[in-house]
């Protein structure tokens, strides 16, 4: 029964008036929304291990964030406006700026959902390990975009110009089956996120207790897919001819905050542990992939032999089994993949290395010899011979006979002139 006696004028929750746990429970949220997102960009600039993220996730995140917070903001003035109060409250003044509100905070909601679906579907794009978990992530986006869209011209045209904001006084589509239709593909995203979540995640060559954490966190999704659910299960409520159109808003009001705040949430979700790891266990195997081919090698010649794939050890055991063999026995091994050796150590092992691939047969017969070359087709390598030459002493011939005193002293200079003179053509 809605009477003007019954009001109390200190009260703030009163069965007459609902609004004040709207704009608790808005508020709430939008503090928590306000502190995920700074702890997410605070933690993004100083951690190490988060600068491999892009920065447009940061740019995704904060944008959803403020859409999120607009629409707290704006539907907690809608209070003040008489949300909450049963109609015979409110004037009709109060009515038309409260619908104007639920417009334009439904706006907001529904960007703050798209805009954070892209947040995942960057990070997903960027995981995928092989070219058809990309494209799925496009094709998502694709219809992520196309949801938006319609969805904001149903919400634009959705009653007549120029008050497409009159939902409770103007004439409008059938709003129930509008939003059943549009919540039911944005729950179909959300589930086809969770899937694409999961393969990835379960295609990496990861541990497994980083792969299971990973889906837990990413299974956190579902939460959406029950406040879609609760959310058109309390619309059906409010837009009842029967119901009171401001008092019965409010169930509805506070599951859509509630949706909108965990979307984001859970966008902001990517700087926890696990996901960072995997990010970089992704990034990591991306950088030390072999360009294509160049990933095979060969023991022997570089015609023919035994390709051998390169080692990852993230794929290898926990604790392999080591074998100590002599370097002639794994040389044999290795040129020989039917050998003994390579035989016990793939009984023992479980990483195969070597393939056993037959050796291509080798000819039976060694071709023969070219002739040896002529002499005259022989290089002249004297010029490189070292020679040695015994020089003999110069012949000395003695003039006369042997004179003694002044007498000899005089023949040898006289000797001695004739012969300068001699060498200088004087003579």
């Amino acid at each position: 029964m809605c009477t003007q006696e019954s009001q109390q004028p200190n009260a703030l929750i009163t069965a007459q008036n609902h609004g004040t746990i709207l704009v608790m429970v808005a508020w709430f949220l939008a503090c928590l929304l306000a502190l995920c997102t700074a702890t997410r960009v605070i933690s993004r600039c100083r951690s190490n291990r988060l600068p491999r993220l892009p920065l447009s996730d940061d740019f995704i995140i904060v944008t959803a964030s403020i859409c999120s917070l607009g629409s707290t903001v704006i539907i907690s003035t809608a209070v003040d406006s008489g949300l909450g109060k049963r109609e015979c409250l409110v004037v009709a003044v109060d009515v038309d700026q409260v619908q104007m509100k639920i417009f334009i905070s439904t706006i907001l909601f529904v960007l703050a959902l798209s805009i954070s679906k892209c947040s995942i579907l960057l990070y997903m794009y960027q995981v995928a390990e092989n070219t058809l978990q990309r494209v799925a992530a496009v094709v998502i986006g694709i219809i992520v975009l196309l949801w938006s869209m319609a969805v904001m011209a149903g919400i634009i045209f959705q009653c007549e110009m120029p008050k497409p904001w009159e939902i409770w006084t103007g004439k409008c589509i059938p709003l129930f089956p509008f939003w059943v239709a549009t919540t039911a593909v944005d729950i179909v995203i959300d589930i086809a996120l969770f899937l694409l979540s999961a393969c990835t995640v379960w295609s990496l060559r990861i541990e497994y207790c980083q792969k299971s954490l990973a889906t837990v966190i990413f299974s956190l999704r579902s939460f959406l897919v029950a406040a879609s659910i609760i959310r058109l299960l309390y619309l059906q409520r409010a837009l009842s001819p029967s119901a009171d159109p401001t008092f019965d808003f409010i169930p509805y009001a506070i599951t859509t905050q509630c949706h909108s705040t965990l979307s984001v949430l859970l966008a902001c979700s990517l700087i926890l542990r696990p996901l960072t790891d995997l990010f970089r266990v992704t990034r990591s195997q991306q950088a030390q992939k072999p360009k294509p081919g160049h990933c095979k090698h060969w023991s022997g010649t570089t015609v023919g032999g035994t390709p051998y794939e390169t080692f990852d050890s993230t794929t290898a055991t926990a604790n392999p089994q080591i074998i100590k063999e002599p370097l002639p026995s794994i040389q044999a091994s290795m040129s020989t993949p039917t050998s003994p050796v390579a035989s016990r150590n793939s009984l023992t092992t479980t990483d195969v290395l070597l393939p056993d691939i037959l050796l291509p047969v080798k000819y039976a017969k060694a071709p023969p010899r070219p002739p040896p070359p002529s002499d005259a087709q022989r290089p002249d390598l004297t010029m490189f011979t070292k020679k040695t030459i015994i020089r003999q002493p110069p012949v000395v011939t003695r003039l006369g006979s042997v004179v003694r005193g002044d007498e000899g002293s005089r023949a040898w200079e006289k000797v001695g002139k004739e012969r300068s003179l001699r060498e200088r053509g004087l003579a």
